[in-house]
């Protein structure tokens, strides 16, 4: 029967002659699907660039356009083309970012170092020992778990000093 070539665009099969492949991706359809399928992938400057440059298209409006996508005037609205404006200009927009002052830096890090443990951080990361040594744990433990009190499976448990205590290490490894 022949090879055959299938075009995704137009999701049709034709005979894998180069001159009826020419033809086909030489035609109005595939040229208009093709368009179609790329202008999804666009980002609003590149549309607002390429279509602010064309005239907005009388038969678009009545309805009677048969090019689509692939026609050379502007088928958005003076709205939409507005919209497209601000939302790049949006985008496009610096924002204000002020950055502390060394001296608050340095301020915040000492009081840091030198506090016990706040409110806010509920003991998650800090475990006190009897003989009142301080140990910080390498991972912060979330709080919405204690509902589930010891259903929890052991990988996200709340550790306590008392389980490596008990802990036996025979092997490394």
């Amino acid at each position: 029967m022949g090879k055959r070539y299938h075009c995704d665009y137009c999701d049709k099969t034709m005979v894998a002659t180069p001159t009826i492949v020419k033809t086909h991706n030489r035609g109005m359809v595939h040229q208009k699907l093709v368009q179609e399928h790329y202008q999804q992938f666009k980002d609003p400057e590149t549309i607002l660039a390429e279509e602010s440059k064309k005239k907005p298209c009388s038969r678009f409006a009545t309805g009677t356009c048969q090019f689509g996508s692939i026609c050379r005037f502007s088928h958005y609205t003076q709205e939409q083309l507005k919209a497209f404006q601000d939302y790049v200009a949006f985008k496009n927009k610096p924002q204000d970012v002020t950055f502390p002052s060394f001296e608050d830096l340095f301020h915040k890090f000492m009081v840091g170092k030198t506090s016990k443990p706040n409110d806010s951080d509920n003991g998650n990361t800090l475990i006190y020992d009897g003989n009142g040594v301080t140990h910080t744990l390498p991972w912060t433990y979330n709080s919405e778990y204690e509902v589930y009190g010891d259903d929890l499976p052991p990988s996200i448990k709340k550790m306590k000093l008392e389980d490596f205590a008990k802990a036996k290490i025979v092997e490394w490894g």
